[in-house]
């Protein structure tokens, strides 16, 4: 920096620290604007701009979006079905139905040609409990769990919930924003340097 001046060596100091300064700040901010205020402020029936967070006003849209991408490419009802029905649920069901007929001593060869029947009967209540297990409203409805569970959770509970999971994510955010804003005030610098340059 040979033939600057004390004054334009400060600014290549003070804009990239002020600039990262600003940025880090400006970034913790956004991330925890997504949750806070966790309710909505009024002046009167005016509401205040972004009040409540991201979150917490659209938190019915987003519980909606991940019991549907969860249920799409992790965990659905029809896996559950196959599971209870497939071919190795029907295998258990026959031995099992096997094991009690043979329980039965000296009445196992009369009941033995009911065994078909029997097994039939067992995986139709079988079939027939899945299917209305996992019908939507069912016990088993795995995204209206989900969805029912996110909006019934406590907003701080699921702002630590989120964040647990990506707490570090969210500091390369934050941590970017004041490298960035470091860049900005670097090249702020250099173009007030060129501008007085120029102007001399």
């Amino acid at each position: 920096m040979e033939g600057l001046s004390q004054t334009q060596i400060w600014g290549f100091v003070l804009f990239p620290v002020v600039g990262a300064i600003i940025g880090t700040i400006t970034n913790h901010l956004a991330i925890k604007m997504l949750f806070r205020p966790y309710r909505a402020f009024h002046l009167g029936s005016w509401r205040l701009p972004f009040t409540p967070g991201v979150i917490p006003s659209q938190r019915h849209v987003i519980a909606g979006n991940i019991a549907e991408t969860f249920e799409k490419q992790l965990f659905s009802g029809g896996e559950i079905h196959r599971a209870l029905t497939g071919e190795r649920a029907q295998t258990i069901v026959e031995e099992k139905v096997g094991e009690l007929l043979a329980g039965l001593g000296p009445m196992a060869s009369f009941a033995a040609p009911m065994k078909p029947q029997i097994v039939e009967k067992v995986l139709s209540g079988i079939e027939e409990m899945t299917t209305e297990l996992i019908a939507a409203g069912g016990e088993l409805d795995i995204g209206k769990r989900i969805e029912d569970k996110i909006n019934a959770m406590d907003i701080a509970h699921l702002e630590e919930l989120i964040l647990g999971f990506s707490r570090k994510q969210f500091r390369h955010i934050t941590f970017f924003g004041g490298v960035l804003g470091a860049l900005i005030g670097l090249i702020q610098a250099a173009l007030n340097l060129a501008v007085g340059q120029g102007g001399g």
